[in-house]
């Protein structure tokens, strides 16, 4: 490795691992939209009703 040219085999290594890694959040991300879109309305409200305490609803 020389000074001037740093460590280019280093370099391309992780620069090649950080587009793979947003790569892959982008499309985890897009999956959860998805998903998140596929549910039907009604279904976030049952979901947030069955959390609720019992000294809630009284």
């Amino acid at each position: 490795m020389s000074q001037r040219n740093g460590d280019k085999s280093r370099f391309h290594r992780e620069r090649k691992q950080n587009i793979l890694r947003r790569k892959r959040t982008r499309e985890l991300l897009q999956g959860l939209a998805v998903a998140v879109a596929a549910v039907p309305s009604g279904a976030s409200k049952k979901l947030e009703g069955s959390n609720a305490s019992p000294k809630a609803q009284l």
